[in-house]
């Protein structure tokens, strides 16, 4: 009963008739492929035993031609093919690069191309010096061991000592000593295209409350989920995702005004945006925050130009939206307050 269930076998002439219409080709042999009418795999015609061994059955189309060149050669053509298209695709993607397009590089090689980019802007205005002096920023390179360290900004620290330069990398504070070969002269790629970001965001909670969530160096660690530091007072530093955002006060007036200079540190080299956070109550138990950052560059310093929609999301995603879930207060929309103080207003007019 159990062999009456099965489909019938393909007819032995599927399997052994000879291909006549297909010639071979040099290096190795071709085969016609049909598809029995009992079964969904396909099998090749007049294909030696030895081939059939090497090659299982492939979904290729009634009629389409399968080449049995030798695996080997094979696997050397693809690899070959494959190297010359990642070779074309960078290629492409530095062009865009040059342009002053996105690129879909990885991160580590958009820093590589973005020094390689600033050589090509001044390899006529500027030269490499015959020593650096103190003070000055380098770019470290060409790192092997300490290959985490390349292309990050160094101040180079004292004179050329055994063919070193002791240096200390700018945004890690750590010291090195490197050699005058994996040192090159620092040229700041300079945006001068900015725009200003305003976003206005309403929380259920006290003006206090709000201004503690957006400066305390423990809560926004919490709801960010990251290093932050912070030092609240005029000139107090902070640093925020592990370094990634950083930046100083210049005024800290609680409960009601936050000003920053603030910066990523992929923006265009020495370059700060303007963060203005104004926070007041429009009545009782609703918080009103008004953010309005000033000179967002347009790109960063890999010529990437989505820099304001992520400074943009970033504030509604990483704080506005962490402070509603995490810290508990909750969401007020701007239509609810705005109402109810158009109303106000109104009464006052009256009396």
């Amino acid at each position: 009963k159990t062999q009456s269930r099965l489909p019938p076998p393909p007819a032995a002439s599927t399997m052994s008739e000879p291909a006549t219409d297909v010639p071979p080709k040099e290096g190795g042999a071709t085969a016609d492929v049909t598809k029995t009418d009992k079964s969904d795999y396909y099998f090749f015609k007049s294909t030696p035993k030895e081939l059939q061994k090497q090659y299982a059955p492939v979904p290729l189309k009634p009629g389409q031609q399968l080449d049995f060149t030798p695996r080997a050669q094979t696997l050397h053509e693809s690899t070959l093919v494959k190297k010359d298209e990642e070779r074309k695709k960078a290629e492409a993607a530095q062009k865009k690069f040059e342009n002053g397009g996105g690129t879909n590089l990885s991160y580590s090689q958009i820093r590589k191309n973005a020094y390689d980019f600033r050589d090509k802007e001044h390899e006529v205005a500027l030269e490499e010096p015959d020593k650096y002096d103190i003070g000055q920023k380098v770019v470290i390179h060409g790192l092997k061991k300490a290959a985490k360290f390349n292309d990050q900004v160094a101040e180079v620290l004292s004179e050329i000592k055994d063919g070193r330069y002791p240096v200390k990398i700018v945004e890690s504070k750590k010291q090195l000593n490197v050699k005058r070969e994996n040192l090159k002269m620092y040229r700041p790629v300079v945006c001068k295209e900015f725009v200003n970001i305003k976003l206005e965001r309403g929380f259920r909670c006290t003006p206090e409350l709000l201004f503690k969530a957006l400066t305390d160096q423990d809560m926004v660690s919490k709801y960010t989920q990251s290093e932050a530091k912070i030092e609240v007072k005029e000139g107090g530093g902070f640093s925020l995702f592990g370094g990634s955002i950083h930046g100083s006060f210049q005024e800290a007036s609680p409960p009601s005004k936050i000003v920053q200079v603030w910066r990523f540190k992929e923006w265009p080299d020495d370059h700060f945006s303007t963060v203005t956070l104004e926070i007041s109550s429009p009545e009782y138990g609703v918080t009103v925050a008004k953010l309005n950052q000033v000179e967002v560059p347009v790109h960063d310093k890999f010529r990437n130009r989505d820099v304001p929609d992520k400074v943009k999301k970033g504030w509604k995603e990483f704080f506005f939206d962490r402070i509603h879930k995490v810290v508990g207060f909750a969401k007020v929309e701007k239509s609810e307050y705005s109402r109810k103080k158009k109303a106000k207003d109104d009464e006052e007019d009256e009396d």
